[in-house]
């Protein structure tokens, strides 16, 4: 699940130079692409009693915690979505044997970011198997989506093995060479979008008058918009009404629209009451320390197409039972999930018609003052010791993912607040975000009403910043779009009744805390609003959040031993960082397009069908604001 950042960051849609239109040739016909990979012979280190394999510019791993840690290459080929894949030819062209001295290094589970120690876990049944380790060279995965255009997209993403593991026998079969041939057959009728409606707003009655300005600006700018109240898709105004409640009929008016009005943009304005969520069921952990059996989504609204183009349902064993991937490990998915965006979607969680009228006119003040304001070039960034003493190095893991997220911004007056520079507190965030900035990357733990860190090799907590703290920020019209690596930060569904709830469900144990359990007390969901939110909805605080409505996930150590900190190359670090590559190196500057191509390009890098972490990785994250912002104004 490796990616050097200085290579597998800029990620290649393999498109042959010379190929023919894929939509002009006759729906019959049966069409052939051609590739070919080459790779040098691997390399084989033995550290701490096992065997570490590295291939030259093949930088990502197999990723599936308890399973073998080999290298791997990802490649993705683009086709219009309804294309069929017809045949997938993946063939070495030269194999070799070879001994190893010790047993290949298991890939680790990910830390979860509320813990400062990894939980363990137990090696898959691939290491009592005399066979080789993938069981073919290569494996494939079908996703649907936009591109980099907005054109809707099959995504065939193949996963190659130049080496494979026997563990019984430990031995290495591996290939230096491979031909790809990919047999497809176009679609008979390739999709194309209208332009009738680009941005859609789902709100509800109370609200819809309140948007008009906000409608009538983005119009102004090009944007064809609408606002449409969930009694209009309940009863079926537009669309006829789909679905077997309000989630299910919100999806499928989004993909009506889509279809028929050419609708890219959705903006749903409301709490999770008032616009409903969707909840997902990856579970993780389940009666452990950090149990997590579902969460809220709204990945699943902007999710409307699988690789084929059908409707991508989340609920595909039909049991009212959404994303359902049971625990423990080595349970494959039981819901069939696609989570490659098909329309840029974010939320404004709103609960009144004050925060309504507030971010109406936050996001109008902020796309027309904001170019070329001096405070819009300055990124400030907070972290510390995320993971201390996590064996074997001494990260601080805070501070390497924002220096890599500040290494894809040159452009930007970076500000560190970090614990190894004795600058981090509360007050010199405040400080700084006052000031004004273009962006804000915290980078440590979080729950619905708090974010901190830790000094180093230091359990003990610092430089808090809650909820409270938020609402004394005294920056407005010179908000960042804010970005928060923590659990629980952006958990949109919070609310005081969970006090309650948690106390009939747990009893005592919800105020415990051990080594084996943590009472939900702790994790702060009975709060009235969620702290991303509670950053956005103000006059001040951020224009925009991104960040996780569950528990977040985290590379720790150098477990391939490439010098390469794991938290800045997998699961939240890699994310992080990579929203910032593409707005700071790409220029991808309409929030929801940086965000969705995010999510897509980790689809296409990391096992998100295969990987339970990897998939509420993605599961998880929310973007809180308008997905039409032109960061940094018009």
């Amino acid at each position: 699940m490796k990616n050097h950042l200085g290579s597998c960051l800029v990620i290649g849609l393999l498109i042959l130079s010379g190929a023919t239109s894929l939509a002009s040739p006759a729906p019959t016909q049966t069409m052939l692409r051609l590739d070919s990979a080459a790779f040098p012979a691997p390399t084989a280190a033995v550290i701490n009693g096992e065997t570490t394999l590295a291939i030259q510019g093949c930088d990502q791993t197999t990723g599936i915690p308890g399973e073998p840690l080999l290298p791997v290459q990802r490649r993705t080929y683009e086709f219009p979505l309804g294309t069929t894949i017809t045949t997938i030819q993946v063939t070495p062209e030269a194999t070799f044997t070879a001994a190893l001295p010790a047993p290949v290094t298991m890939t680790p589970r990910p830390q979860i970011d509320t813990l400062t120690t990894t939980p363990s876990i137990a090696p898959s049944p691939v290491y009592t198997q005399d066979q080789p380790y993938p069981m073919a060279w290569y494996s494939s995965q079908l996703t649907g989506g936009l591109n980099s255009q907005d054109q809707p997209t099959a995504f065939l993403t193949l996963e190659l093995h130049p080496v494979r593991y026997n563990p019984v026998q430990q031995t290495l079969l591996y290939a230096t060479s491979f031909s790809i041939d990919i047999h497809y057959t176009p679609s008979s009728s390739p999709r194309t979008l209208a332009n009738e409606t680009r941005f859609v707003i789902i709100t509800t009655d109370s609200y819809k008058n309140l948007l008009t300005p906000l409608m009538d600006h983005k119009m102004a700018h090009g944007i064809s918009t609408k606002i449409v109240t969930i009694s209009d898709i309940t009863k079926g105004t537009y669309f006829p009404a789909t679905g077997r409640d309000t989630a299910e009929k919100m999806k499928y008016f989004i993909k009506a629209a889509h279809e028929q009005w050419g609708t890219l943009y959705v903006m749903l304005v409301g709490n999770y009451k008032q616009v409903p969520t969707r909840d997902v069921w990856i579970e993780t952990d389940v009666g452990l320390e950090y149990q997590e059996l579902n969460f809220a989504c709204d990945l699943y609204f902007a999710d409307l197409y699988n690789g084929t183009g059908g409707f991508s349902s989340w609920d595909t064993n039909n049991n009212g039972v959404y994303g359902e991937w049971l625990y423990p490990e080595g349970h494959a998915a039981v819901d069939a999930m696609d989570f490659v965006p098909d329309v840029h979607l974010a939320r404004l969680a709103c609960m009144t018609k004050a925060e309504v009228r507030t971010q109406v006119n936050k996001i109008i003040t902020y796309e027309t003052t904001a170019k070329n304001a001096s405070w819009f070039s300055r990124i400030v960034v907070a972290g510390g010791d995320t993971f201390p003493n996590e064996g074997g190095t001494d990260y601080n893991e805070g501070e390497v993912t924002t220096q890599y997220a500040l290494n894809m911004m040159p452009q930007f007056t970076a500000i560190k607040l970090w614990v190894s520079l004795g600058n981090i507190s509360t007050e010199n965030i405040t400080a700084q975000l006052d000031q004004g900035a273009g962006f804000a990357y915290l980078c440590g733990h979080g729950n619905p009403k708090n974010w901190g860190t830790h000094f180093h090799d230091d359990t003990n907590w610092t430089a808090g910043f809650n909820n409270k703290d938020i609402k004394q920020l005294s920056n407005t019209n010179k908000c960042p779009v804010l970005m928060v690596g923590g659990c629980h930060n952006s958990e949109i569904d919070v609310t005081p009744m969970n006090f309650i709830t948690g106390l009939l469900k747990e009893g005592l144990n919800y105020f415990k805390v051990n080594k084996t359990w943590l009472g939900e007390y702790f994790l702060y969901d009975y709060v009235p609003e969620c702290w991303s939110w509670v950053f956005v909805r103000g006059s001040g605080g951020a224009i925009a959040s991104m960040g996780s409505c569950g528990f977040g996930c985290d590379g720790d150590g150098d477990y391939n031993h490439d010098g390469i900190p794991d938290c800045a190359q997998e699961y939240d670090g890699w994310f992080e960082i990579n929203f910032f590559r593409l707005y700071g190196q790409d220029n991808v500057s309409i929030l929801g397009h940086t965000y969705d191509q995010d999510v897509t390009q980790y689809c296409q890098n990391f096992p998100v069908l295969t990987s339970r972490y990897d998939a509420k990785d993605m599961a998880t994250h929310i973007i809180i604001g308008d997905p039409t912002l032109q960061i940094g104004g018009y």
